[in-house]
């Protein structure tokens, strides 16, 4: 289940860092008005931003399909075992066994989660230039 959370949670703070930075970047208002407000300001970066959460949106749903297709009795095992103790040995063990059946389509989610960002970057720039 760490793996499914983990996934979650990297698209999660990649959006919100990316989102921060952008917004600092680009003027003085800060916090989600400041957000709100930039998008205005800055359509460009607001629309590379919006590309990119998207995108990282996508790859995760992609890595989670692939991991629910390809270690279903992994999943199936973890929950079983994690669902009365998370700190137990069997849910650690059941973990281990789901993350070693995932490790091909957490490398793909890395590497597409980089796609995004460089893409991002790109995008930025075209915005600059």
């Amino acid at each position: 289940m760490r793996v499914f959370r983990l996934l979650s949670i990297v698209t999660l703070f990649a959006a919100q860092a990316v989102m921060a930075q952008a917004a600092s970047a680009h003027g003085p208002a800060s916090g989600a008005a400041g957000t709100l407000l930039n998008q205005l300001i800055y359509p460009c970066q607001a629309t590379c931003l919006g590309d990119e959460v998207s995108c990282a949106e996508s790859a995760n749903d992609a890595a989670l399909a692939a991991i629910e297709s390809a270690c279903s009795s992994e999943v199936a095992a973890a929950q079983s075992a994690c669902a009365t103790g998370p700190t137990s040995k069997a849910c650690r063990n059941a973990e281990n066994s789901l993350r070693t059946c995932a490790k091909s389509s957490v490398k793909d989610f890395k590497s597409a989660v980089s796609a995004c960002s460089n893409d991002l970057e790109t995008c930025l720039d075209a915005c600059e230039g």
